[in-house]
């Protein structure tokens, strides 16, 4: 009796991680969908910013095995910390990011990331984040 009491109570509570989690979102195996390919700015970059407005943020589209990308997000941090400069939710068909060069400072260094969501699966890519420094002459 107990056995099956138990048994019944942890199906009840895996049930929201089956369906998707709270949150909105399944933690299954994010190696089914594919890292996002970047291009730009390139890892372990110098940018110089003088007098541009803005940085842009580009990578490529890796196809995804269930054919239909719901969504891509885009992260942008100073330092090595979690001081979140940017976070963008970016549709299928666009493959930039564009962040205001105000958001910058001179002599920090950044790291960013791009995942992309399976809209069959929920699930997340996994990523690497690439890092730049930022100057103005």
């Amino acid at each position: 009796m107990y056995i099956k009491m138990i048994f019944f109570l942890a199906l009840i509570l895996l049930m929201p991680c089956a369906a998707g989690g709270i949150g909105g979102g399944m933690e299954g195996d994010s190696g089914s969908v594919p890292k996002v390919a970047y291009t730009e700015p390139a890892d372990g970059s110098v940018l110089d910013l003088t007098g541009k407005d803005k940085v842009i943020f580009a990578w490529r589209m890796v196809p995804i095995p269930s054919g239909n990308r719901e969504t891509y997000k885009f992260v942008l941090f100073k330092g090595d910390g979690y001081l979140e400069v940017s976070s963008q939710l970016i549709g299928p068909r666009t493959f930039v990011a564009e962040v205001p060069a105000d958001k910058f400072e001179p002599g920090a260094s950044y790291r960013w990331y791009v995942k992309q969501r399976d809209a069959r699966t929920l699930v997340w890519s996994q990523y690497d984040n690439w890092y730049f420094e930022v100057v103005r002459k």
